[in-house]
């Protein structure tokens, strides 16, 4: 299934598509939460298709093996393990099915994804079959941006940029989905994605965060109640809950500096005025910067005691 926003992107593949001229290397640059993958696998089921040629028809035995999750043809080169990088040797397994003759006599597909995960090493042992391409061999690269992609891998793919919807398409289809009414600021806090604000709201983060930010807001007025509130609902909703913080904080400062137009919370503006009206400047700045300081090394180091360094980072919201 594709998405209303991935049309264009796909209307541009099936001509090139229908004309012989995709590109053996095709580069999707596109945000997580943005269903680049459905439109990714669109574009590997149609080549694979043995009788369509820019639709995949959904009977033929290519497009039922596809389907059942054992095409021959088509391989996926993923991290071992989430959040890693793609290795070295998973590379050069990549460079052997790409040589290799196809089982049903047709095209074969390689997609990578992450593509920008992939490490240094890994980038330059692709290097060589993306200058080479062996016949009838489709590469798909999937990637969040092109900041962690090697200049030399780039410039050996045909690079399509995936149209992020605007805010008030995004709300409709999100509305849609779900059948119920979607704030705004729900939406910008999960940057515009679609399918990441579903699963925000599906998955009830949306009610977590609300108590959160209320047990914050509290905390954050004298005599800073609920210290340990707020830190054990940090520690239940994990590192997510550090850069929710995080948004709210950058929503103050943008206030106090006189850009109140450009809030994520824009439909709880009040507390962001509560708050920027009883913290200064300089604190609203130091915590925002630890805060994501706290985030990284959270994320990076296992086995942290998490709840005292979340209380640590929030009594420097209280005075000396």
């Amino acid at each position: 299934m594709l998405y209303p926003w991935q049309e264009s992107v796909w209307l541009n593949w099936q001509q090139l598509l229908r004309q012989g001229r995709l590109h053996h290397a095709v580069l999707l640059v596109a945000p997580g939460g943005s269903g680049r993958e459905a439109l990714a696998r669109q574009l590997a089921k149609t080549v694979l298709c043995q009788h369509s040629e820019t639709d995949p028809c959904g009977h033929c035995h290519s497009c039922q093996l596809f389907d059942a999750g054992n095409h021959p043809d088509y391989h996926a080169v993923t991290p071992a393990q989430a959040g890693k990088q793609i290795g070295v040797d998973a590379i050069r397994q990549c460079n052997r099915w790409a040589t290799e003759t196809s089982q049903l006599a047709g095209q074969r597909v390689i997609m990578i994804d992450p593509a920008d995960q992939m490490g240094e090493s890994a980038a330059n042992a692709l290097l060589k079959t993306l200058e080479e391409p062996p016949s009838g061999c489709q590469f798909v690269l999937l990637a969040h941006s092109l900041d962690s992609l090697l200049p030399t891998i780039t410039s050996r793919c045909n690079q399509w940029r995936l149209p992020t919807p605007d805010e008030g398409q995004t709300q409709r289809w999100v509305e849609q989905q779900l059948m119920q009414s979607v704030k705004r600021e729900v939406i910008r806090l999960n940057r515009g994605s679609p399918l990441a604000t579903v699963a925000f709201i599906e998955q009830g983060q949306d009610i977590r965060y609300g108590n959160l930010l209320d047990a914050f807001c509290a905390f954050a007025k004298p005599p800073h109640l609920g210290l340990y509130d707020v830190a054990g609902m940090c520690v239940a909703e994990g590192t997510l809950s550090l850069k929710w913080l995080s948004y709210f904080l950058v929503d103050c400062i943008k206030l106090q500096q006189g850009a109140g137009a450009h809030l994520i919370h824009c439909e709880s503006v009040a507390k962001v005025q509560a708050v920027a009206a009883q913290l200064s400047p300089a604190v609203l700045l130091r915590q925002a910067h630890q805060v994501n300081a706290l985030q990284r090394q959270l994320e990076t180091h296992s086995g942290l005691n998490e709840e005292l360094l979340i209380v640590n980072w929030l009594t420097g919201f209280m005075p000396d």
